[in-house]
């Protein structure tokens, strides 16, 4: 949900800008987009971005660093606007503030993309990985290990459960999600007795975007003109986001069910730039199984709120995946082996 804004009026947000960054602002329009307060200055000459007060000034610092590093490889990143102090954000009223220079485009929604602009994601993803390993400051590390310890699937399971205990037994559309929950509820237990989470530490954990996903890019003529918001930036296994970006660019993943062939292009692209180990290619699947698995996102949100029909439909579309992988994930885990396993 976005924040009240801070500023109470366009003219103080040209007085804004014209104080901190000596700019002479005469257009300023609000945009709806994200969930960021985001303004469009001087008809798209420039955006001022107020972020959520969730985000520290060190968490855009290190959002900055990672682009400014990233923009030396020729990847395309936002170019910010330095204030008059030869800052590249501000703290305005407990608020962190960053204006960039507009980026020309427009955004898919997910699972859009044609064969070329999947592929175009992953080779972006590769050169952004690859570039990041001479970060030169130390990201946060985002430790992913409790998503398959045992404590985590008793959890998930008590939270599944507390979500049943909500709905209507009279009501079509709770007994639906009752239903998927139910059989979200076996697949974790039959994971949480059956995979190796010790051979699962052996995963590569690099530098890298933190929410690389087809909401992230702005393209311009079918091509992407722009990788956007690294605020999550971290290090993590590399393969979570490989492929769960995959999932949600791909049309014809758009029911929940992978293109296989597709995906192995998608991941021998990206192992052209960052070679994937055999464990990462052993667990890829199993790691996002698992963790869209432990996740009631979307149903959790319309329970409490039957408004967000929006959010529901990517409750339904996550438990699509979570089928398809469930019986799916030793065969595509045998594929990547198979096909990239010399590599290795």
């Amino acid at each position: 949900m976005i924040e009240k804004t801070v500023f109470e009026n366009n003219e103080e947000i040209i007085l804004y800008a014209k104080e901190v960054y000596g700019l002479d602002i005469y257009n300023v329009r609000k945009v709806d987009r994200g969930s960021a307060n985001i303004y469009s200055l001087n008809d798209d000459k420039y955006i001022l971005k107020e972020f959520q007060s969730k985000y520290s000034k060190v968490e855009i610092d290190k959002e900055i660093e990672v682009i400014n590093h990233l923009r030396k490889f020729d990847i395309k990143v936002p170019e910010y606007v330095k204030t008059l102090n030869n800052r590249y954000n501000d703290v305005y009223k407990n608020k962190t503030m960053i204006i960039q220079y507009f980026i020309e485009g427009y955004t898919l929604n997910n699972n859009e993309g044609t064969y070329d602009q999947t592929i175009e994601c992953a080779d972006c993803y590769g050169k952004i990985v690859s570039a990041l390993k001479s970060l030169p400051i130390e990201l946060p590390d985002a430790d992913l290990s409790s998503w398959y310890s045992q404590e985590n699937f008793i959890l998930s399971i008590k939270k599944h459960e507390d979500l049943i205990s909500m709905l209507d037994e009279n009501e079509e559309t709770d007994q639906k999600i009752k239903k998927d929950i139910l059989e979200k509820i076996e697949m974790i237990k039959s994971i949480s007795s059956s995979t190796n989470f010790e051979e699962m530490a052996n995963l590569s954990v690099l530098n890298t975007h933190g929410d690389y996903n087809l909401l992230q890019f702005i393209y311009k003529d079918g091509k992407i003109n722009s990788v956007i918001d690294f605020v999550s930036a971290c290090k993590m296994p590399i393969v979570w986001e490989l492929i769960s970006s995959y999932s949600y660019i791909d049309k014809d993943a758009k029911d929940g069910e992978f293109n296989l062939d597709t995906f192995v292009d998608y991941v021998k692209t990206f192992n052209k730039y960052i070679k994937l180990n055999k464990y990462d290619l052993k667990y890829m699947a199993h790691l996002y199984l698992i963790q869209i698995l432990n996740s009631n996102f979307g149903y959790k949100q319309y329970i409490y709120n039957h408004k967000n029909t929006e959010l529901l439909k990517f409750g339904y579309l996550r438990t699509n995946i979570c089928r398809y992988l469930f019986n799916n994930a030793s065969i595509i885990s045998k594929r990547l082996e198979d096909e990239l396993g010399n590599d290795v």
